[in-house]
């Protein structure tokens, strides 16, 4: 069992889809669909189940795209038992856990391809004239699908349960580049380096990355489809915060102030000895200030040397 949301649209075309209205009736005849189930829509024939749909929409007239489609398909090792009225349950049940209730519903099943499938279109706006709560869809059906297979022990589709496999494995070595990456080629090169392959799907009107595709060499999968971190918009900025927060630490740093190094006197071995033990100091405090070191208490040490050392150059004159 595998759940597909498809694109919304209008009644007209959705409606005239699943009942292949604009289909070639030689090829899809009366017998190549049927209707198995609905709710609160006229079904007797095209035009009285899209009359149906939008009185409901007139409730909400501003609401583009009123019509919800969705497409359920099995493996074809479940066929024997997908009779209409099975797949009818299934689909309510998957509605009831989408959260959308108190709807219209229309369920068409197909009958022209091998693998089993039906179609459902719903409608965008509920009986009280509110809009259907869609937030987080692909989520919540990849879960209602789940929990549905698992309650009637449906067969898991050998592609699918390959890319579940995969997604954790390509979730691991996504996470592990991106740690402070600041570029696409950057990013591009440590994942070769892993044996995936990064692809960018482009705007067609523009020409600009829009979307990311990962790819080991066998399967490929959408950015989002492994976790929603990983889409191209929230990448981007995530390279661009790790730019600007790599500057910002390079001018944080050439802005430390200066540390003199002072030592004190004492008795050693060797030349030798003196002379490693000064440059590793000198090497030490220029990268770590003691905690008792303050700026300000060194400047003003500073300023009163100068003071001195001037007082005693006047005197020597004089």
């Amino acid at each position: 069992m595998f759940a597909r949301i498809l694109k919304i649209g209008t009644f007209h075309d959705v409606v005239g889809y699943v009942t292949r209205q604009f289909h070639d009736p030689k090829e899809y005849t009366p017998d190549t669909w049927r209707i198995i189930g609905s709710d609160n829509v006229f079904t007797s024939d095209y035009a009285k189940i899209v009359q149906s749909f939008e009185t409901i929409h007139g409730f909400m007239p501003g609401k583009e795209n009123p019509a919800g489609h969705i497409s359920i398909s099995f493996d074809n090792a479940d066929a024997p038992r997908l009779t209409d009225e099975f797949m009818a349950q299934l689909a309510k049940e998957y509605l009831d856990g989408m959260g959308f209730k108190d709807t219209q519903y229309l369920i068409v099943r197909h009958l022209e391809t091998e693998h089993p499938h039906f179609h459902i279109v719903y409608n965008r706006v509920n009986l009280h004239g509110k809009a259907v709560n869609e937030r987080n869809n692909y989520k919540r059906s990849d879960k209602v699908v789940k929990a549905l297979k698992d309650k009637y022990g449906l067969t898991y589709s050998p592609l699918k349960e390959k890319y579940e496999q995969k997604k954790p494995v390509f979730k691991t070595k996504i996470s592990a580049a991106i740690y402070g990456c600041k570029s696409w080629d950057e990013f591009c090169r440590r994942l070769a380096c892993a044996g995936i392959d990064v692809k960018f799907h482009d705007d067609h009107n523009t020409g600009e990355h829009i979307g990311v595709k990962f790819s080991d060499g066998d399967i490929t999968l959408n950015g989002s489809k492994i976790d929603p971190a990983f889409t191209y918009r929230r990448l981007n900025n995530l390279f661009e915060f790790n730019r600007k927060h790599g500057h910002q630490q390079s001018d944080n740093a050439t802005k430390q102030p200066n540390v003199t190094v002072e030592y004190a006197p004492s008795q050693k071995t060797s030349l030798i000895g003196d002379m490693m033990e000064a440059t590793v100091g000198a090497i030490g405090n220029l990268f770590t200030l003691g905690p008792g070191f303050d700026p300000e208490e060194q400047a003003f040490q500073n300023a009163i040397k100068k003071e001195e050392a001037k007082r005693k150059r006047k005197s020597r004159k004089i």
